[in-house]
Order: C-alpha cells, then structure tokens, then sequence
C-alpha cells in the first residue's frame, strides 16, 4: 500500500470516518479485484477521498481547505520559487480569518518530510499550513496559470468517468456543468444545496466535456442552439450501475448540462421510514388502502415525491393486487408492480389508457402535468381503481385549484380525490460534530416556551463526516388535506 494511502486511511479510522470492519471488506475486495484500496473502500462506503484528508487535517489541527475556499495569494506567489511550488505541492493562499503577518499555505502532501524545513526558510514572519484533496490542488494549480496552456493531453472520456465516479461517491443528486466567461465551473447537488466541486476546466477543455456527455446520451453534437434531453448508464470501477438523465441548455458563454443521477441509492423506504407523524401514518395508509379514489403527492423537484409513492406501492403490493406504474423515468424497480416508462412513443395519457384494459387494483402515474392525463386518472379514480400520482404545488390546498386550472371538473376533483400530501426535505444535523448551546430569549418565544424554562439547541459545526457543512442526511416533513363529507 502507498504510504499515502496508509495515513489516509489511519486518519479516516481515528476520525470515525470509517470501521475496522469496512477498512477489512475493502481490503479483502481490493485484492480479488487487484484494485487499489483505498478507492475500493470510497466506492464501496460512497465516501469521496476529500474527507480522509479532512479527517487528516481534524486529527493533526491543520485547516482544511473546501474548493470554494481556495483563493491565491497573489503576495504569497511572489515570495515562493516556482519551482517549490511544484515539487512541494504548495501553493499561498487567502484565507478569511487571516492573522496579520502569518502566510497561509495550502497542500495536497502535508506529510512530506521537506516541507516544515522549506517553508521555515521562506516565511520567516510564521505560516500556517492548510490541507486540500488533490482534484482540488490540481484545479487551483492550474488557475493560477490561467488556462494559458492548452492542454494537448486532455482526455475527455477519463474526466467524465471521474466525474460521474465522484458524483456518486459524494452522494449526489445532480451535476451541473456550467460554461462561465473564462472556465467552465462543476457543481453538484447534495442534501438538496448546491456545492462547488473542486474539478474546473478551461473553456477548450468544457466543450469537449460537453460533447462526450452529448455522445453518451445520444444527442446532436453539432446542435449548440437548441435544448437537448437523453439518457445513458453508468458502471462505477466496482460495477454500481446507475442511470443518468441528460438535459443540455444554450447559454450565453456556451452549453451547460444538468445530469440527474437516478437509481444510485436503491435503498426502498417503508412508509414508517419516511418520517411521518403517527396521525399522519394513519390516515395515509387508510387513504391508500380505499377500493378507489385518488391520492396525491405534491412539492417541487426533488422533495422526495417518488420515494413516498415507492413506499406506498411497497406497502400494498401483493399477490393479491395488480400494481401498475407510469413513471418518467423509471426510478427504482418495485417487485410486484409492472413498470412502464414513459417516453417519446408512449405519453402518461396512452399508457394510462392501455392499463385500463389491464384490469389494475392499484395504478401509479409519475405525474399529472396536463388535462387529459388527469381527466383519465380521475375517472380511473371513480370506477374502482386506487389512483396514486404527483403535482407540482406549493401547498397541499393548492392542489385543488391546480387541478381545475388545468380543466378538470370541480365534481369529478371532489368525487375521487382521498386525500393530498405536501412535502419537503430538510437538512438533518450531523450527529458527529454538532454543537448545543442554551437558546436565547428570540429562540424560546418562537419554540413558544416560558423564559425561565431551559431549552438547549443544536447548532452545525462541521467535520470530515458530513465534508465541513454540518448536516448529513436529509428528514421529510409533511403537509397533509384529508377529504371528508364537510
């Protein structure tokens, strides 16, 4: 094992990064698979190698430097050979708290034997050393030259296999490659926020990004003007497939592309999971398990609609009832149920119509977006048929007015609906780091507690486990409108 590797991974232990249970399986995987084992054990725990050098820098008291972070010193660039730069891995950086006289110097090897020695000789006045993950040394390396030199041994095909590869180990959601005036600039959603990844690229260097992308989803690589949506798949070095759903834009610096991840964690939630309150479980389980009607589940992207209608399809599915889905995509695969995907050929009405004709107890649809799909759901909905869908609204009520907005009859709306869901996601804590400290007077009134009473708080700090933002993981929260006669 590089001794690289070997303090990594040691750091990753102390820091409760990892177990010597994962540390074993990863090792014993490693070597049947004569893959290197560090990076079997990132893609088998999904756990990015960044944090292990957050957990190194936590456990030796060193800054730790996130991408978003890494700014030059142009003062300290004058005071440090190029050729040092290079050979130590080092580069001045600025730093918000700053002290006055102290450098601030950023590496990606802070356990190299000459750097203490060169870096006395050179900052006199004190320093304090910073740590970064490589991607993230490399890309700020070469933002201090600029882009100047193109670069001839740019691989395309290798960078957006790292890309994908770091997406999913980081959990992500979603990636966005945005083309700016002078570099294109790689993002990826995780728990539901934006973060800046370390990678970034020339202007040259994002087109061909952009293009592989586009040849991986089958779309026109010649078209720059227009939207294009596609769809590929993706093998991790540890054989994880998962789904990936393309969308490119043309914008004014250039095209960007949102990939959606799909199917990357196939973990399938109960309803008793999900959260709810037991009042709220109750009457959910009782709506869904009605002969008929419709139930709907409403929020904006990405709140976690599909995954309460998946647990919902869980709990009902069984020998005795025949579950049909139309989904777009197809998220994750539901034993019991037949899954249809929605597609070019195939609408959410026309398979709406074709399950009909298939005798269902119990139907699905991704979505209701327009009237003809919700007029055949509604009326599968009156005629004995349990109808689960979603709508985009920002408030369980305003479900109602959206679907008579989009034409659908008052009666027919009040003959069939069971019941709407609102949801969100929340930020959970991360349980690692987290700090309580008394709540203050404004605090209490809004818990609507007395003054005196005492009422401790918890507050994000930050740490190699949830990557230096202090939350991980993700709670629903509910809204919900249950019909009745009144």
């Amino acid at each position: 094992m590089a001794f690289r590797d070997q303090w990594l991974l040691n750091a990753g232990l102390e820091e409760g990064l990892i177990t010597e249970a994962q540390h074993e399986i990863a090792r014993k995987q490693a070597r049947r698979a004569h893959l290197d084992e560090l990076h079997t054990l990132c893609y088998l725990q999904r756990i990015p190698l960044a944090r292990f050098y957050h957990a190194y820098a936590s456990q030796n008291g060193l800054y730790y430097l996130r991408p978003s972070q890494l700014k030059i010193s142009q003062n300290g660039l004058r005071q440090l050979p190029q050729n040092l730069i290079q050979q130590l891995r080092i580069l001045p950086v600025d730093v918000d708290d700053k002290k006055n006289n102290i450098a601030y110097v950023v590496t990606d090897s802070p356990n190299n034997p000459m750097l203490d020695k060169q870096l006395d000789r050179i900052f006199r006045t004190g320093y304090k050393l910073c740590v970064t993950d490589p991607v993230s040394f490399d890309t700020c390396f070469k933002l201090d030259t600029h882009f100047s030199d193109p670069n001839p041994g740019f691989d395309a095909v290798a960078e957006v296999e790292e890309l994908l590869n770091q997406a999913y180990m980081h959990r992500a959601s979603d990636i966005h490659i945005e083309p700016t005036e002078d570099q294109f600039l790689i993002r990826f959603r995780l728990d539901g926020r934006l973060q800046q990844f370390g990678c970034r690229f020339s202007i040259a260097e994002g087109v061909s990004l952009v293009s592989r992308i586009k040849v991986m989803g089958n779309l026109d690589i010649a078209e720059t003007r227009m939207p294009q949506d596609g769809g590929t798949e993706h093998i991790t070095p540890l054989d994880n497939a998962f789904e990936l759903r393309i969308a490119t834009a043309p914008t004014k610096h250039g095209e960007r592309v949102t990939l959606r991840l799909l199917g990357t964690d196939s973990q399938l939630f109960t309803l008793r999971q999900l959260g709810m309150s037991e009042a709220t479980l109750r009457q959910f389980r009782t709506a869904i398990a009605q002969p008929h009607g419709i139930v709907l589940i409403t929020g904006p992207t990405g709140s976690g609609k599909s995954t309460t209608l998946y647990a919902a399809l869980d709990e009902l599915k069984d020998e005795s009832i025949n579950i049909l889905t139309a989904e777009d995509p197809v998220e994750m695969v539901v034993e019991g149920a037949a899954q249809v995907q929605v597609n070019a050929k195939v609408s959410f009405a026309s398979a709406l119509r074709s399950f009909l004709r298939h005798d269902p107890d119990v139907i699905m649809v991704g979505e209701i977006r327009d009237s003809e799909t919700g007029e055949i759901a509604l009326n599968a909905a009156t005629t004995g048929h349990m109808v689960l869908s979603t709508l985009h609204t920002n408030s369980a009520i305003a479900s109602i007015t959206r679907l008579e907005n989009i034409g659908l009859e008052p009666f027919m709306i009040a003959a069939s609906l069971q019941g709407v869901m609102a949801q969100r996601l929340a930020r959970k804590l991360c349980q690692n780091c987290k700090m309580e400290m008394p709540a203050d007077l404004a605090e209490k009134q809004l818990l609507q507690c007395s003054e005196n009473e005492e009422v401790v708080l918890s507050l994000p700090q930050g740490c190699a486990l949830c990557d230096g933002t202090g939350y991980s993981g993700r709670i629903a929260i509910f809204e919900t409108l249950w019909m009745d006669d009144e």
